[in-house]
C-alpha cells in the first residue's frame, strides 16, 4: 500500500539523482512592512505543513520589523511537484535579506524548517557576516544518520498504531500515530496524557491531512543526507532549540548532542510533550517571542 510506504519510509528512500531547482518565489510578506523595516523574521514550517503553523509570529510585526514566510512545496500556493531543496532555500533568503538591506535576521523554523534555518544562518554569515542573525528552532530534525533512524521508528510507531486502531485504514492509523507524535508513548499508558491525546485529536482531526506519497519525498528528501556541513559558519548566530523531552521521532538525548556541536546553542526541554510542540504546548511562541525581543 502506497500510504504505508510513506509512513513508514517518510519519504527518505529517494533515488539518488538530484532533484531539479525550484523556480517559485517560496518567501511570502508585505511588501509594505518589508519595505520599512530593518528587522525581518522568517517562519519555516516544518515537513507536510502550511504557513498557518507559523501564524502566531505575526504578533512580532513592528513599524521596524517585518514578518514573512517560508512556503513549502504543495502548500500555500507553490507547486506541488517542486522539491525542498537546502541550498536553494539558503540562497534564496540570504538574497532576500541582501535585497532588502536588514541588519537583523530572526529565523524560526520547525522540525525540517529549523535545518533550512540552520543552513541559512550559514549563508548569511558567510555572504553577510555584518547581518545579526538568530534561530529559534522547534522540534528540530537532526543530521544523518537520524532521519534514516527516524524512519525506522517511525515504522515502529505505525505499526503499534496499526495495532491499537485494530484498523488498516489509512486514516484511522494515521490518527492514532499522531497521538503519539504529539505526547509521546505516554499517550497510550497514562490515562490523564491518553485525554489530552485524544482531545488534541478532536480539536484538529479536521485539519489533520493524510502524507501524501510523492509530497513527503519532495519534502523530506533533503533531510535524509543533511549532516550540518560547515557548521563553524554558525559563530555568531544565538541558537535556541525548543525540543519535547518525550518527542518519538528525534530523541531529546539526540538532540543535545546535536546541540553540543554547535558554536553557542542553548536547548530547552518541554517536559511531556512529543514532536507536535506547537499544537500540544503553544506556550513555546512566548519564550520564542522573548529570545527574539532582546
Amino acid at each position: 500500500m502506497r500510504w504505508a510506504l510513506c509512513l513508514v519510509l517518510l519519504g527518505w528512500l529517494a533515488s539518488c539523482a538530484p532533484p531539479p531547482q525550484p523556480k517559485s518565489d517560496p518567501l511570502i510578506y508585505d511588501r509594505a512592512a518589508f519595505a520599512r523595516a530593518d528587522h525581518l523574521v522568517i517562519g519555516i514550517p516544518g515537513a507536510l505543513s502550511p504557513v498557518r503553523v507559523m501564524a502566531p509570529l505575526k504578533q512580532l510585526e513592528t513599524p521596524r520589523r517585518a514578518v514573512a514566510f517560508y512556503r513549502l512545496p504543495g502548500f500555500d500556493g507553490r507547486p506541488a511537484e517542486e522539491f525542498v531543496t537546502l541550498d536553494f532555500a539558503a540562497a534564496h533568503i540570504a538574497q532576500t535579506v541582501r535585497a532588502g538591506g536588514f541588519a537583523r535576521i530572526d529565523l524560526v523554523g520547525h522540525s525540517t524548517g529549523s535545518v533550512i534555518a540552520f543552513e541559512a544562518a550559514k549563508r548569511l554569515r558567510r555572504d553577510l557576516p555584518e547581518v545579526e542573525v538568530r534561530v529559534a528552532a522547534i522540534s528540530t530534525a537532526l543530521p544523518a544518520p537520524q532521519p534514516i533512524l527516524a524512519g525506522g521508528r517511525a515504522a515502529v510507531g505505525t505499526a503499534g498504531a496499526a495495532l491499537r486502531a485494530g484498523s488498516l485504514s489509512p486514516r484511522r492509523v494515521w490518527l492514532e500515530y499522531y497521538r503519539t507524535l504529539a505526547y509521546g508513548p505516554r499517550a497510550e499508558t497514562d490515562p490523564n496524557v491518553a485525554q489530552a491525546a485524544d482531545t488534541l485529536v478532536a480539536a484538529n482531526e479536521g485539519r489533520i491531512e493524510l502524507p501524501q506519497d510523492g509530497l513527503a519525498h519532495r519534502h523530506w528528501r533533503a533531510l535524509r543526507r543533511w549532516t550540518n556541513p560547515a557548521l563553524e559558519a554558525l559563530q555568531g548566530v544565538e541558537i535556541i532549540i525548543y525540543h519535547g523531552a518525550v518527542d518519538p521521532i528525534f530523541p531529546p538525548r539526540a538532540v543535545t548532542r546535536f546541540a553540543d556541536t554547535l558554536p553557542d546553542a542553548e536547548v530547552q526541554l518541554i517536559a511531556g510533550h512529543g514532536h507536535l510542540l506547537m499544537l500540544t504546548f503553544p506556550e513555546v511562541w512566548s519564550r520564542v517571542t522573548s529570545q527574539l525581543n532582546r
